[in-house]
């Protein structure tokens, strides 16, 4: 896919090039040590994992030496949780490290298929419309107009409580009054296509569907917040159990589409609350044939949602185009989200 040279000025938006829209990114992230402060799990192993976890992204370090590195003090640390699961790999097709590798490490030997164990029945599942296809996204950010209208329609669409949102958008001033300029940056998950997130799991509660997709096995995730820790976008948030029934009457009982109406509804220790939570391109309506809640309320038209893997479909072509690029492309994280210049 086609992209922007580092630093080069978007039009129709003065001074401001790729460079300035990755630090807004940047602005974004949480600080890892107060991300971690109320969290169980080992704060110097996570931000290690984190950092690692990049590294294996970026093509510096391969998952095998990675969990190499890792088997020891994650044993050490989740027990159980850990061993039970195979180490995963964004560098391999089935998302799990080397079979000669994890029998010399603490962890299971197994497949992908074996850790998610909802994987296969949520693929038989779906649409053929979508099981054969890898989603993305086109944000055309010369139509974006900063409405926030996306950002109303996910927290609807996904009952997300007080503090998450799946979708944001940044925004940046620049200027002075009366010739001030805005930059929209509408930041869903990245989907990435080599996750650092799904790297750092030490329970395999991430992976990434074959459409795509990042998912996150609710029952698995055990709530240590690496994960958040390691994405590059900070798009991943943490459920607290928190509700809107100050403002709304029964807020909390109300189920979420995201984890499926045969799971309950989103009570005190039940899944996702206690976990970590996150963009899935609202699976649940591409599973029936409908585009994600943010791509059908756009106001400006500015989402295109589509099949990467078609050549003939407009995502593919836009994502192709000269105008097309990816955020913080150095991280080598290969987002399966685009934005037009």
């Amino acid at each position: 896919m086609s992209s922007t040279d580092d630093g080069e000025t978007l039009p129709g938006v003065p001074n401001v090039g790729t460079d300035d829209l990755d630090a807004m990114v940047d602005q974004e992230q949480v600080d890892p040590r107060d991300e971690l402060a109320d969290v169980d799990a080992d704060t110097d192993l996570g931000i290690a994992m984190a950092e690692d976890a990049k590294r294996v992204s970026r093509g510096e370090l391969s998952g095998e030496d990675y969990w190499s590195k890792y088997d020891e003090a994650a044993n050490t640390e989740f027990g159980e949780a850990y061993r039970k699961t195979p180490n995963p790999s964004v560098q391999s097709g089935d998302q799990t490290i080397d079979a000669d590798v994890a029998e010399d490490l603490s962890c299971t030997v197994g497949s992908m298929e074996s850790v998610a164990v909802e994987l296969a029945e949520a693929e038989s599942a779906t649409d053929d419309t979508s099981s054969d296809k890898t989603w993305g996204m086109v944000i055309d950010l010369q139509k974006c107009v900063g409405c926030d209208s996306c950002t109303v329609a996910c927290k609807a669409e996904n009952r997300t409580p007080p503090g998450v949102s799946y979708n944001v958008v940044m925004e940046e001033e620049h200027g002075e009054f009366p010739n001030v300029t805005r930059t929209n940056v509408p930041r869903p998950c990245m989907q990435c296509e080599n996750p650092p997130c799904v790297q750092v799991c030490p329970v395999s509660a991430t992976y990434k569907l074959d459409n795509g997709v990042v998912n996150i096995d609710y029952d698995r995730c055990i709530g240590c917040r690496y994960c958040i820790i390691a994405c590059p976008y900070g798009a991943r948030y943490f459920d607290f159990g928190e509700n809107y029934d100050d403002e709304v009457e029964e807020a909390g009982e109300v189920t979420s589409p995201e984890y499926g109406v045969d799971r309950g509804k989103r009570e005190d220790g039940k899944s996702p609350v206690g976990n970590v939570r996150k963009c899935s391109f609202c699976t649940h309506r591409l599973e029936r044939g409908e585009e994600p809640a943010c791509v059908e309320t756009c106001v400006g038209d500015a989402r295109n949602m589509g099949d990467l893997d078609d050549s003939d479909s407009e995502v593919s072509k836009m994502a192709d185009s000269s105008r097309a690029f990816q955020l913080k492309e150095s991280e080598g994280t290969d987002p399966n989200v685009y934005y037009l210049k």
